[in-house]
């Protein structure tokens, strides 16, 4: 497996812990509800960037299972996926909605 391959998991684990922290903090049910919490950030953003954001890391997860992504490939994803790192911390930060 390659190194990248591996990576991908890790961002992906990045990701699911953040937003469950975000929904532990605003007292939304979470643990098996991902699709619910993008979906209520969404909202509370006014983005749909970040439920796109959300489904490249789930990409980077099946690429951890099936290794199917090339490098380029794989870097585009990642991109992304921190960038949606990044959001996820920013709302994290914020006590009530976000911004």
């Amino acid at each position: 497996m390659r190194k990248a391959t591996c990576h991908g998991e890790k961002y992906w684990i990045a990701v699911a812990a953040l937003q469950n922290a975000i929904a532990e903090r605003r007292g939304w049910e979470h643990f098996s509800r991902r699709d619910f919490i993008i979906g209520q950030l969404c909202e509370e953003l006014g983005d749909a960037d970040v439920v796109r954001q959300f489904r490249t890391a789930e990409g980077l997860r099946a690429n951890f299972y099936h290794n199917f992504m090339d490098g380029k490939i794989f870097d585009l994803h990642r991109a992304d996926v921190f960038a949606l790192i990044e959001r996820l911390r920013r709302c994290l930060g914020q006590r009530g909605r976000p911004a």
